[in-house]
């Protein structure tokens, strides 16, 4: 799991993540320094959370590019 680049990509810093998933912060700062391991329910947990920010992300982008062609087409 790549988490560092997963998590970053989507702009999620490690204290969010951890509120989300429900996974420590320190668990997740070691996790990502390759100090320690995750086990296989917090790896799906983080998963789950990783997942539904990104399906965030993605709903609040297309509402703005159709925010914005509606607004083109009104001009």
């Amino acid at each position: 799991m790549e988490l560092r680049s997963n998590r970053s990509a989507l702009g999620i810093s490690q204290s969010r993540l951890a509120r989300l998933s429900g996974v420590s912060r320190f668990k997740i700062c070691t996790f990502e320094l390759g100090s320690s391991s995750l086990t296989a329910e917090e790896q799906r947990r983080i998963r789950l959370t990783l997942e539904a920010e990104a399906d965030r992300l993605l709903s609040a982008a297309a509402k703005i590019n159709l925010d914005h062609s509606d607004l083109s087409e009104r001009t």
